[in-house]
């Protein structure tokens, strides 16, 4: 039996269809194998979202080959649209699958040959990959959009996933019902590239939160949650949605990227910051409790001292408890790489440093201030895993509603997987809080 091996980079669509490749590939006969140094068959999903993401792929895909000379290597993803002429190069490499045909890996894989005029950039068959399990989760994660219609100034990937396209809602919820009855899930995570504009390519203006109501009619499905969300998301209609329902996870990604007006004009972001802030403080009155993430970028061109400083200040302000920082890095044929007065490599990087301090205190600060508050968790490591605290106690650990990273003392290994436990935040260890348990939620443990 010929053995095959996957390796994933970048977010979570690209795990989403990593998954579904993984089902096509072993139906045709090849048995996975967590060692990918040592296959016939060796499948990589890429990212090149920034400089240093693309870096990584090379590294790795030639670190593999060289380790593995004799097995076949199929790119897909990102990279394989964004520099085929440097992976053309290394002769392990037998096929280069742009994301528009991903979904024919394993048609391709059997002879069929791939297109000879690049696909156009708004196929539908895109969402002709489907999934039945997820492997090694508790949650799975569900693709609902593709694609991207905002062409930030700095942002590649219009360029390599094309405009935005919405899956049809019926589908939607047939793959989340397949999810729930067959693999056991008790929470989807809905995955796009831009999620806000989910529904907008077919008149629904509110589509979301209608669908993500929906999605919680289906027996079984306990909570849904958002991977991330733009800003203009938070209508009344949306958040209304959130109200009304405890299913949908109260923990909200929307990235910020500067707290500057000026460089989100120069960034070609689609609001402004006076619309971001109202929308960042609505969830604060209108969801208490809800945790808030953002993405940051470190250096863009032009960005002084004092915009750097802003956007620290707004931060603080917003009260986000996650903050991914990047430093700016220049993709090619974007129009921020174009700009003259790039922000060097020195200050970016002392920036860093001193963004990392700063989030790093901020979520510190924004934990503690919810030790009392009662959580429901969905285990996801067993005190069996080997799973400890700082104390190496026995624990298990998983996700709230609200996207904390939560632990239990479990030494007499009663909590398990996939069982959703009600508890008290008691203290903030590092990045993850401990809590009390009070009790188990009821509901089945999710099928191994």
């Amino acid at each position: 039996m010929p053995s095959c091996a996957f390796v994933t980079f970048g977010c979570k669509i690209n795990q989403y269809d990593t998954q579904a490749i993984r089902e096509e590939i072993i139906d045709l006969g090849y048995q996975e194998s967590r060692d990918p140094s040592a296959v016939d068959l060796l499948i990589i999903n890429s990212c090149t979202v920034t400089e240093r993401a693309g870096e990584k792929v090379g590294e790795k895909i030639r670190s593999l080959t060289r380790k593995n000379p004799a097995a076949k290597v199929i790119v897909t993803g990102c990279i394989s649209d964004d520099d085929r002429i440097r992976l053309e190069k290394i002769p392990q490499v037998v096929h280069l699958i742009g994301n528009e045909e991903k979904h024919r890996v394993a048609e391709v894989l059997q002879g069929a040959p791939l297109l000879e005029k690049k696909p156009r950039r708004n196929s539908r068959a895109i969402f002709d990959l489907q999934i039945h399990g997820f492997e090694g989760r508790t949650r799975a994660f569900l693709k609902i959009q593709d694609g991207c219609d905002s062409f930030c100034s700095y942002c590649i990937i219009p360029y390599l996933r094309g405009g935005s396209r919405s899956r049809d809602h019926l589908p939607v919820l047939e793959e989340a019902k397949r999810l729930v009855e067959v693999g056991g899930f008790r929470e989807l995570v809905l995955t796009g590239i831009h999620l806000r504009q989910w529904g907008l390519d077919r008149g629904l203006e509110d589509g979301l939160a209608r669908l993500m109501l929906d999605l919680r009619q289906i027996p079984g499905l306990d909570r849904v949650r958002l991977s991330s969300i733009g800003e203009g998301a938070f209508s009344e209609a949306f958040l209304g949605a959130f109200q009304a329902d405890r299913g949908l996870c109260r923990f909200f990604h929307v990235p910020l990227q500067s707290g500057s007006e000026r460089i989100l004009r120069r960034m070609r972001r689609d609001y402004s910051l006076d619309e971001f802030i109202e929308a960042m403080e609505r969830v604060h009155q209108q969801l208490p409790g809800s945790v808030l993430a953002t993405d940051v970028i470190v250096g863009f061109p032009g960005e002084t001292e004092q915009e750097f400083e802003m956007t620290l200040q707004l931060l603080d302000r917003l009260r986000f408890v996650k903050v991914h920082l990047f430093p700016y890095s220049p993709r090619p044929r974007t129009v921020a790489a174009r700009l003259d007065d790039h922000v060097s490599i020195e200050t970016r990087q002392q920036r860093m440093i001193r963004a990392r301090e700063f989030c790093e205190q901020l979520q510190q600060r924004e934990l503690d201030r919810r030790i009392g508050d009662r959580v429901q968790v969905l285990i996801e490591k067993e005190a069996s895993d080997k799973q400890t605290n700082e104390d190496q106690r026995p624990v298990a650990e998983g996700l709230s509603r609200e996207g904390l990273r939560v632990q239990f003392d479990d030494a007499d290994g009663t909590l398990r997987r996939g069982v959703e436990v009600d508890g008290i935040l008691d203290q903030r260890r590092g990045p993850k809080m401990s809590a009390t348990k009070l009790a188990i939620g009821i509901g089945k443990e999710r099928q191994r």
